[in-house]
């Protein structure tokens, strides 16, 4: 997820301001599928519950009330699948642009905290210089 998403919006982009730096972070589709289909909500408070690390008490019941979970239509495992895909199509080529510039770094993993310490790191390393 970021910006620029297309390629009219990238063209756009250096036409306002020089992009110097461009970060891609390459998660496996699905780790990123998994993660999305384990969150459920409680519609009427908004509470957000994930399965992965913060999983309700009571197995699909709300903390609060007791009341069920629900899992969104977005957050359904052929869903996340549909929408990975499209984002895919549209941002490929995004990436050999700016891989082709020069100015494109590429970070994979599967875990959010071993990933930023690498992108963390290259970013105060980029700052210095």
């Amino acid at each position: 997820d970021g910006f620029p998403r297309t390629m009219d919006q990238a063209v756009a982009l250096d036409k306002s301001l020089e992009v110097d730096l461009v970060i891609d972070l390459n998660v496996p589709v699905e780790t990123i599928v998994e993660r999305i289909s384990d969150r459920w909500i409680h519609p009427a408070s908004g509470r957000v519950y994930n399965y992965s690390y913060n999983p309700p008490r009571v197995h699909g019941k709300d903390n609060e009330t007791g009341e069920a979970l629900v899992q969104r239509d977005d957050d359904k495992p052929e869903t996340v699948r549909k929408r990975l895909q499209a984002y895919d199509t549209v941002t490929a080529p995004l990436i050999k642009y700016y891989n082709d510039k020069g100015i494109l770094k590429s970070f994979s993993g599967t875990k959010s905290d071993v990933i930023y310490v690498g992108v963390n790191q290259w970013l105060k390393n980029q700052i210095k210089n």
